[in-house]
C-alpha cells in the first residue's frame, strides 16, 4: 500500500471511530466498502485498511457473511473493558501527582469548570467534550508514554457507552464534583488518592451498570442493524 494510500486510511478510520464515539453510528450498523469509497472519493483499498485498522481496536467487527459492522460488545466485555480503562486510568492519576505540570493542572481545572457549565444546562455533547479534555490532560500529565499507548487504545472501545453513560440523570453533577476532588489529590501530589478516586470515577457501579444493561438489551431489537446515514460531508484532499 502506498504512503498516499496509507494517510487516507487513517483520515477515513479517524472519522468513522469519531461518528460512533459520538453515537452517530451506532453498534449492529453496516459499513459498506464501496458506499465509503464513493462518500470519501477514494478507492476501496484505504477503505479496507481503514476497516482492519477499526477491527484491531474492537470498534468493528468484520466477518464474510455481513461484511464491517460497529462492533456490539456483550455485557460481559463491556464491564471488563471498564474495569481495565479504570485501573490504567488511576495508575496515570497515580503519576499524575507527581509528574503533572502546573499549566496542566490549570488546563484540568478549567476544563471541568467547563463540564460543570454543560451540566448546568444539561448540555450532555459539550460535557463528554470536555470531559474528555479533562482524562486526557490528566493522562498526558503521567508523562508515561507506554500507558498512554495503552489507554488510547482501551478507552476507544468504551467511549461510545461512556457518552451515554453521561446521560443518567445526575451524572454530569456528580462527575464534576469527583473532578474537583481528584484535582485536589492531584494537586497535594497524594498519589494513592488520586488513584483510588480515578478507579472509582472511571468504574461503572451500581444502577450505571443496570442503566448501561437495559440499554445494551435494547439495542437487539429488530431495527438495530439497519442503514445509517454515515460519513456524509467528508471527502479526501
Amino acid at each position: 500500500m502506498s504512503s498516499t494510500d496509507k494517510s487516507k486510511a487513517k483520515a477515513i478510520a479517524t472519522a468513522i471511530e469519531e461518528r460512533i464515539i459520538k453515537r452517530e453510528l451506532k453498534p449492529g450498523d453496516r459499513l459498506p466498502e464501496r458506499l465509503l469509497a464513493e462518500e470519501f472519493g477514494v478507492s476501496r483499498t484505504p477503505v479496507r485498511e481503514a476497516i482492519r485498522q477499526l477491527v484491531e481496536t474492537r470498534l468493528v467487527t468484520d466477518s464474510s457473511g455481513r461484511g464491517a459492522v460497529v462492533a456490539h460488545l456483550s455485557i460481559s466485555e463491556l464491564l471488563d473493558a471498564f474495569l481495565v480503562v479504570a485501573e490504567l486510568e488511576g495508575l496515570a492519576a497515580r503519576q499524575a501527582a507527581k509528574r503533572m505540570e502546573h499549566e496542566q493542572i490549570v488546563k484540568a481545572f478549567d476544563a471541568n469548570a467547563l463540564c460543570q457549565k454543560a451540566s448546568e444546562v444539561k448540555d450532555t455533547q459539550t460535557f463528554n467534550a470536555m470531559n474528555m479534555v479533562f482524562h486526557n490532560l490528566i493522562i498526558q500529565g503521567s508523562h508515561n508514554v507506554m500507558l498512554q499507548g495503552q489507554l488510547n487504545t482501551a478507552r476507544t472501545i468504551t467511549f461510545p457507552y461512556q457518552h451515554y453513560v453521561s446521560s443518567l440523570p445526575g451524572y454530569m453533577a456528580q462527575s464534576v464534583e469527583e473532578h474537583n476532588a481528584l484535582l485536589s489529590a492531584i494537586s497535594n501530589s497524594e498519589g494513592d488518592v488520586a488513584y483510588q478516586l480515578m478507579r472509582d470515577h472511571v468504574r461503572l457501579q451500581g444502577e450505571q451498570i443496570e442503566d448501561v444493561i437495559h440499554h445494551l438489551e435494547r439495542q437487539n431489537n429488530p431495527t438495530v442493524g439497519q442503514q445509517s446515514p454515515y460519513i456524509k460531508g467528508y471527502k479526501m484532499v
